[in-house]
């Protein structure tokens, strides 16, 4: 299956005029794809169908260095808008202080069978 998120992310962006007037704390509805994690990560707890507390010792670096707590780990499903079917997230980290949902690029790509691909 192959599944183009760049569209996807685009056509869903805020236009700038939209930004500029909203408050900074508003909930970023995106997902962002880095190929530099390892478990997806999200600072909202409604993404879950099933979560268990996280009892380990590990948090989340930030790009500053800083370590976020973990409070569980789960998983969960986003709609695809290109396929109309389920994806599965799974290892989903719900971090309270992270501010952009990260979907990391190698598990999301092995748990639905899909591969990305960037389009210009």
């Amino acid at each position: 299956m192959h599944v183009n998120l760049t569209r996807s992310i685009h056509e869903s962006a805020p236009n700038e005029a939209l930004i500029l007037g909203a408050p900074s704390t508003i909930d970023d509805p995106l997902w962002y794809p880095d190929s530099g994690v390892t478990h997806h990560i999200t600072n909202s707890p409604s993404f879950y169908s099933n979560k268990q507390i996280y009892e380990g010792f590990n948090n989340v670096k930030s790009g500053k260095g800083k370590g976020l707590y973990i409070s569980h780990i789960g998983s969960g499903s986003i709609l695809s808008s290109t396929t109309n079917t389920f994806l599965h997230l799974n290892d989903l980290l719900p971090v309270p202080k992270i501010t952009k949902k990260i979907l990391s690029v190698s598990k999301f790509s092995c748990d639905n069978n899909v591969f990305f691909c960037v389009s210009s």
